[in-house]
């Protein structure tokens, strides 16, 4: 395909007027020629230019003369001149060239397209879109492929809450597995910077379109302390220090709120009583004591939210309907914001 548009076009017209430029030739056999010609002619009300591509093919003689009259015509106006150059352009040199980006749908055997599919060196994401819109992939096969990932992560998840892994390593895994932390937050901004002095660990949008915070901490932090004589458990001097880490956080975020520079660096998401959920510790071995402590202890604070990884991990169990028992999640406590 030539791609050189440069330079000046000379425009030619017809007896009648009609605006045309210089015919290329498509095909010339011994049989036929194929011609193609863009001709251009003014609206009658509103003077613009109305552009039209005609293909003609022309049979030719014996003797190899060319019939002055086409045999076969088509003409493309405006918006089909436009869907036919997006289609060469999306699709002729990729097929030419024999790029593995196409998946050849002639063989009805979806197992032959799968092993097709698994030689191709393409992100997960844009592979799954690529299948999607060629028709390979259907509703329900995509739900099911999405489930399954869903189901490797969380055994990746459940995994790793039992090894020593480094704060950084979970900030950055549910930065890549955002769905786990609750559908209540739409996207994760990329902004982290509350102010000069204050990094959150994620900065977020929420469902109803206002900002909030997740602080992620290790699921090896000790939860609790006691039980003193009483028989009561209270939060751990770690755990203590968290809270308090969230509750600056929302202060200061609150003190942005009429900061046009921090409007921006957060993409205009509005700050109306943010909320700060804590990720922390694990709650796989809690008595009914404990369970009872981490009742009163949420209820305490309305704008911080604690969840361990047990029962981040109950709930996207639940989620999947992997596990519908779900014993390590209060569902009914009203303060988690999901």
């Amino acid at each position: 395909m030539n791609s050189n548009t440069k330079g000046w076009k000379i425009v030619h017209s017809t007896e009648n007027g009609q605006e045309y430029i210089k015919s290329a030739t498509l095909k010339d056999g011994p049989r036929s020629r194929t011609t193609a010609v863009f001709f251009r002619n003014k609206h009658k009300t509103s003077n613009d230019y109305i552009i039209s591509l005609k293909i003609s093919h022309n049979a030719k003689d014996s003797n190899g003369w060319i019939s002055e009259k086409p045999d076969k015509t088509i003409t493309l106006l405006g918006d089909q001149i436009d869907k036919l150059i997006d289609y060469i352009q999306e699709n002729y040199i990729p097929l030419s060239l024999g790029e593995d980006s196409y998946i050849s749908l002639s063989d009805d055997s979806l197992s032959k397209i799968l092993k097709q599919v698994a030689t191709l060196n393409m992100h997960p994401d844009k592979l799954v879109k690529k299948l999607y819109e060629s028709g390979v992939l259907t509703d329900n096969l995509s739900v099911a492929i999405t489930a399954a990932e869903r189901r490797n992560t969380i055994d990746e998840f459940e995994q790793k809450i039992s090894s020593n892994e480094p704060e950084s390593f979970w900030q950055d895994w549910f930065d890549r597995n955002k769905w786990v932390l609750g559908s209540e937050y739409i996207k994760i901004l990329t902004e982290r910077n509350i102010d000069e002095h204050h990094i959150a660990d994620y900065i977020m949008q929420s469902f109803d379109g206002f900002l909030d915070l997740v602080e992620i901490k290790v699921p090896s932090l000790r939860f609790w302390t006691g039980p003193d004589s009483h028989g009561n458990y209270t939060p751990s001097a770690d755990l203590v220090s968290a809270i308090s880490q969230c509750l600056n956080y929302l202060y200061r975020i609150e003190k942005q709120s009429d900061s046009l520079d921090f409007h921006q660096r957060v993409s205009g998401v509005e700050i109306v009583k943010p909320k700060c959920m804590l990720v922390y510790g694990r709650s796989n071995d809690w008595n009914n004591q404990q369970k009872e402590a981490f009742r009163i202890l949420n209820s305490a604070y309305q704008q911080v939210n604690i969840i361990t990884y047990d029962q981040l991990l109950a709930r996207a169990k639940h989620l999947l309907g992997i596990d519908e028992s779900s014993p390590q999640l209060d569902d009914t406590n009203d303060d988690l914001p999901f």
